[in-house]
Formats: structure tokens, sequence, C-alpha cells
């Protein structure tokens, strides 16, 4: 039993994927049993009802079966699934197929934060703006935004310092004056 107390579970409600989370925090939410649920050692999202440890927690009765005609034949594309960290999509009963994983673009933070106080203020803090973003986005699985951001925050610190540098003579000339 404390190995299950242990486990964690992910679940899709709504279009969501919600997780980790313990059973007891599982059953509290008591999912429809044809709400997709995974955890550790499961090869792939199942059913709540599949599982025996859920068996009870449903909040609906399980939906029959239905009937498939042997001569049918889909005409659709089923949707895939991905793996548990990435987004759901597609029924149940859908094989996953594995997604390469990306790494996270680089966040600039300890370059904007420089940039910012040794450089320019104003081109600094955009370039922080950015670069805060970089891991927000990548968390939410927005890969694309989470790079544009790192593009962003890059520029922005070249920006930055270009301008500390255009700012400096005139600097000196003013510590003169």
């Amino acid at each position: 039993m404390e190995e299950q107390n242990s486990q964690k579970y992910w679940v899709i409600i709504n279009g969501v994927r919600k997780g980790p989370m313990t059973l007891d925090e599982l059953v509290r939410l008591a999912p429809g049993p044809a709400t997709p649920v995974w955890r550790q050692g499961l090869d792939d999202w199942c059913a709540v009802s599949s599982l025996p440890e859920l068996d009870g927690c449903s909040s609906a009765p399980v939906p029959p079966v239905p009937v498939i005609p042997p001569n049918y034949v889909a005409q659709q594309a089923q949707p895939q699934y991905t793996n548990p960290m990435n987004s759901y999509s597609g029924s149940v009963n859908t094989p996953r197929t594995e997604q390469p994983a990306e790494a996270m673009p680089p966040t600039y933070l300890a370059w904007s934060i420089v940039a910012m106080l040794l450089c320019c203020l104003v081109p600094g803090i955009v370039a922080l703006i950015y670069s805060t973003k970089v891991s927000s986005r990548f968390s939410m699985g927005d890969y694309a935004g989470a790079k544009a951001a790192s593009e962003n925050a890059a520029m922005w610190i070249i920006v930055t310092v270009v301008c500390g540098i255009i700012a400096v003579p005139f600097q000196i000339l003013l510590a003169f004056v």
C-alpha cells in the first residue's frame, strides 16, 4: 500500500493534463471511467476504469463498449499519443509515438542582468523580460515561443551592449566638462 501512496499519477481532464498527484488527490478529482490516466510503470495512457487501484473512484458508470461490425473500416486516421509529459491528443486506445524531447533554448538571464547593470538600463530591462519568458514558455510546451523569446533576449543584450559602448565617449566628455 505504501508503494501506491508514493506513486505519482497524471490525468487529462477537459483536455488539460494535471499532475503529478498522489492516489488520494486523483480520487478526490473523481475522474470519469474513460478519463486518460498515466503513472510510472504503464507503457501508455489508459482509462481510469482499467487501473485496479482506481476501481470505484469514477464519478460515472462505465459506458458500454460499442459493437463494431467486422467489415467496418475507419476512414479517418486516429490521433496518436505523445509521451505523458507532453500534451495529450487522441483517445485512450490509440498507441503513442515517442517524440524526441527538445532542449530548452538558452535564457541569457545572467547576461541580461549584467548588460542591464553595466551598459544601458532601458534595453537591458527589455532583454531581462525576454530572458524570463524562455523557461515559462518552454515549460508550457510552447517550444517555438521559447525559442523566439531566447532569440529576442540575445538580440536585446546586443542592443544593450552597443548602446553602452556608444554612451561611453559621451560620459567621458561630460566628466571633463
